[in-house]
């Protein structure tokens, strides 16, 4: 996954880094601006669900992505 295509799919999806970051569980705001810029890659689950996400309709997306947020990560 090129990592403009994580930038866009966030934007698309009208997320922050910060929400992002949590919705796949990772730390924080740094990760995603080192995902974003090439720095480190996302794992493999977090590109299919990204990849996912960014097949459905916004709407759709956004009603998984508060169904997933329901869940703890830990």
């Amino acid at each position: 996954m090129e990592k403009k295509e994580v930038k866009e799919i966030r934007e698309r999806l009208d997320m922050t880094r910060e929400e992002l970051a949590e919705l796949l569980c990772l730390s924080g705001y740094r990760t995603m601006m080192n995902i974003e810029t090439g720095f480190r890659r996302p794992g493999k689950l977090a590109i299919r669900l990204l990849r996912y996400l960014d097949s459905l309709p916004t709407k759709r997306a956004k009603i998984l992505i508060k169904e997933l947020k329901s869940h703890d990560c830990e």
